[in-house]
């Protein structure tokens, strides 16, 4: 997996993990919701500053959002049981 998409991967696991909507997450960054959907998607690169705004704003070491190692399937499930209680 190439950089992009395990940084994306990582900035939506964790965004759904503090409970936050693209929107929400969007505007805390002073960015835009298609901004932070490109990211999470791996189609755009955020700078320096963006980066260490997204790890204050989600609590994570700026590490963390570019962690190869996390389980793709835990995210999953993760993911999943968070949308499952909000519905």
């Amino acid at each position: 997996m190439d950089l992009k998409k395990t940084f994306g991967k990582n900035m939506r696991y964790y965004r759904f993990l503090r409970g936050y909507t693209q929107e929400e997450f969007a505007k805390k960054t002073f960015s835009s919701v298609t901004y932070i959907s490109n990211i999470e998607n791996g189609k755009n690169s955020p700078s320096f500053t963006k980066i260490e705004i997204f790890s204050k704003i989600l609590d994570v070491p700026t590490k963390y959002l570019f962690d190869s190692k996390i389980n793709n399937f835990m995210i999953e499930k993760d993911i999943r049981k968070h949308r499952n209680k909000k519905e």
